[in-house]
């Protein structure tokens, strides 16, 4: 990527940023990013990040939703530094250590259901997947995995075979699992049975879970377990209707299925709530959680029934830094503020208000065209026709770039790319959100008025 050239549509220095970028592109494989500005990011503090050219930014991205109570919150901070000093790690795979057993009592208290649970630790939202479907496989016996189209749940082989949103042909190339059955998730806003999820969601509900009795009815007998995001991440922040998950949280209790929640993006208190299937009333048998859990340590963690994890056998969900010291500090503290600082209640005030701000922006600009939101969980589909509902990528794009112009992270996603990512820190301080809702506006107004050229999209890669 020239990104020298990107420069010119920019009136930032982007100098020093560029010298990392150009040496990134020499050393780092390009499978690892899906790069959308010109920055490299040197220091972040609270709601804020600044880039190695000293440009300053509010982020609405959080490192894909991993900061959800700031970046290098004083909490965090001192449980990491009183950690490190005192025991960096040593392998409980041998013996045994206080941290990961503290951090496994918190969350089975924060996680839903009164049965007996017990917690395994890992340290990314793939390997927290992997390792909750090899639980199910060895629970019962069975081998196939029910996931859903357009999901995403990581890059480790198993979580990889589970995504939904990468094309088949793609991974066939790594040999992925194959033991893994696809349906559609019901979208309310687009969706292959022509149905308006918003206006009849009982509709919606029944005509996907038709399609998955189908499914289950073909592979009676063969299904470990159904994998689901209560909200769709990467798929562009999609929330199924509630009856639709209780319906499914039925057929898996009546076919003997895993049921796996699967909250690696959708977490921590992200939602309005702990856990995003609060949302729904239903309990599920397995949570995975990671990325904020660790208020930006790398951890993920599997949480749920006793006996599905205790029917894993040894030394299945061992590794060597597994319930790692500095990590588990870090997602105690992290638990500690999101409680103390009551941050899913502050997700829920502002979610509403800024999901608000969106519907008020939609009377101007037609090509707002769904407006998706539980708490700071937030999707804005961006469209060049609302009545037909055109995913329009390239404005979506041209937003987001007029925004990281003015000082703003926002990026885009979805299964179509067309969706902006709203995901700023739960605890974002009145002063900065306000200031990030001038940028938006002004975003918006650049996109929409053909401020921001055209011939920046060839440089902008996305989702």
């Amino acid at each position: 990527m020239d990104w020298k050239t990107l420069g010119k549509f920019t009136k930032k220095s982007i100098v020093k940023s560029c010298e990392i970028i150009e040496r990134d592109e020499r050393f780092i494989p390009q499978a690892v990013s899906i790069k959308y500005f010109p920055m490299a990011i040197e220091r972040a503090e609270g709601s804020l990040v600044w880039d190695a050219d000293g440009n300053r930014y509010i982020d609405f991205l959080t490192s894909a939703a991993v900061y959800n109570a700031g970046h290098c919150h004083p909490a965090i901070v001192e449980a990491v530094r009183a950690q490190v000093g005192k025991l960096q790690n040593y392998t409980v795979v041998y013996f045994y250590n206080d941290r990961q057993v503290r951090l496994a009592e918190l969350l089975t208290e924060i996680t839903p259901g009164i049965f007996q649970k017990k917690a395994a630790f890992a340290f990314s939202g793939s390997d927290g997947v992997d390792s909750a479907v090899r639980a199910a496989r060895s629970f019962t016996g069975r081998k196939q995995i029910l996931s859903f189209k357009d999901s995403y749940h990581g890059m480790t082989t198993v979580a990889l075979s589970v995504t939904g949103i990468v094309g088949q042909e793609v991974k066939d190339r790594v040999c992925p699992d194959r033991n893994v059955i696809f349906a559609e998730y019901p979208d309310s806003y687009r969706n292959s049975w022509g149905i308006d999820g918003y206006a009849d969601p009982s509709a919606l509900s029944r005509a996907a879970m038709e399609a998955i009795e189908t499914l289950l009815v073909k592979h009676r007998g063969d299904i470990a377990a159904v994998l689901i995001e209560p909200a769709q991440g990467d798929g562009g922040m999609i929330f199924p209707p509630k009856e639709f998950m209780q319906m499914l949280r039925k057929a898996t209790e009546r076919e003997g299925i895993v049921f796996i929640d699967e909250e690696v993006q959708t977490g921590m208190g992200r939602s309005g709530k702990w856990w995003a299937i609060e949302h729904f009333d239903v309990v599920p048998d397995l949570i995975v959680s990671a990325k904020a859990l660790g208020g930006g340590m790398p951890i993920s963690a599997i949480v749920g029934r006793a006996d599905i994890l205790d029917s894993v056998p040894v030394p299945l969900l061992a590794y060597t830094h597994t319930g790692h010291s500095v990590t588990c500090a870090s997602a105690e503290a992290t638990i500690g503020v999101i409680k103390d600082e009551q941050l899913a209640e502050k997700a829920e005030e502002k979610g509403r208000r800024l999901a608000e701000w969106f519907r008020e922006r939609a009377k101007q600009y037609p090509f707002i065209g769904d407006i998706r939101q539980k708490g700071l969980l937030m999707g804005v589909e961006i469209v060049s026709d609302r009545k037909k509902k055109k995913p329009d990528k390239a404005m979506a794009l041209k937003i987001s770039w007029a925004a990281w112009e003015r000082g703003l992270i926002l990026i885009t996603f979805g299964k179509d790319g067309n969706v902006l990512r709203v995901a700023p820190p739960l605890n974002i301080p009145e002063e900065l959100f306000q200031e990030a809702l001038e940028i938006m506006n002004a975003a918006l107004e650049d996109a929409a008025s053909g401020r921001v050229s055209d011939d920046i999209l060839p440089h902008l890669k996305g989702w």
